[in-house]
């Protein structure tokens, strides 16, 4: 494909974004990741970009894309993306607050027999200040308190957020996961202490209850820490997303569905 051919796509892929064009962007994407073999799991790539799109549009009716395009010498095509929009309808749970912004992102594009395969370059600090300027995220100075608000932003964006990339990464302890249910809806140790906690954890390996890293005292860590049991899912609200502190590995709701009916021999 030429340099002409492949910006002109890019385009097109940027406007259906914006547009709300299903049928183009499924034409675009592959349904595979970049560097990663789709697990039976895992939702197609194309899916997950796809289930983006309506919550963003609502949310920032002016919703605007501009793309620049470089083809690499190594077949791969390098885009700077400049997203903005102004916040003008609930997002996830965050209020509008009727600010208007811009960011920029760095992509790295491949070719794959059915489509485009997307890499973001950029570390994943830059979609987690994009998250934290639409109140998504609480900025850093409030990580510790109780959100204002129930947002539920899509498992898909934390992954980007946590780990930088939209694949699963390889865990060896996923076979490790014995409980699956929380018995406790409270952190019993900032109870005792007198403390608050924003979210709250449950180590899949023993049932231990604790508040997040993000909390003053980091109850689920220093679990982590004492027993070497390195996985806890999310207990807040109906959050079923699993981290591995050791393989610093995010999956969603599905691995945990997974793993629990593999235990209950379903």
């Amino acid at each position: 494909m030429s340099s002409e051919a492949s910006n002109a796509g890019i385009q097109a892929f940027a406007r259906a974004i914006v547009n709300g064009n299903d049928d183009v962007i499924r034409e675009f994407l592959s349904d595979d990741y970049d560097g990663h073999e789709r697990q039976p799991d895992e939702p197609p790539q194309v899916e997950r970009w796809l289930a983006l799109g309506p919550a963003l549009r609502e949310a920032m009716p002016d919703l605007a894309i501009e793309v620049e395009s470089q083809e690499g010498d190594d077949g791969t095509t390098g885009v700077h993306a400049t997203v903005s929009g102004t916040h003008t309808a609930t997002l996830w749970g965050a209020p509008p607050s009727g600010q208007a912004h811009r960011w920029t992102f760095d992509l790295t594009l491949g070719r794959a027999a059915d489509g485009w395969l997307v890499n973001a370059d950029g570390p994943p600090t830059m979609a987690i200040a994009a998250l934290r300027d639409l109140g998504v995220l609480p900025p850093p100075e409030k990580m510790h308190l109780p959100p204002p608000h129930p947002v539920e932003p899509p498992e898909f964006l934390l992954k980007l957020a946590f780990t930088g990339q939209a694949a699963d990464r390889p865990c060896t302890h996923l076979a490790d996961a014995r409980v699956f249910q929380p018995a406790s809806d409270e952190c019993a140790q900032c109870v005792a202490s007198g403390g608050i906690w924003p979210a709250l954890r449950m180590c899949l390996v023993c049932g231990f209850v604790g508040c997040c890293d993000t909390s003053t005292s980091k109850h689920m860590r220093q679990h982590f820490e004492a027993t070497g049991h390195p996985l806890f899912r999310s207990i807040r609200r109906d959050e079923g997303w699993i981290w591995c502190y050791e393989d610093a590995a995010f999956f969603e709701r599905a691995t945990l569905d997974r793993l629990a009916a593999a235990a209950a021999g379903g």
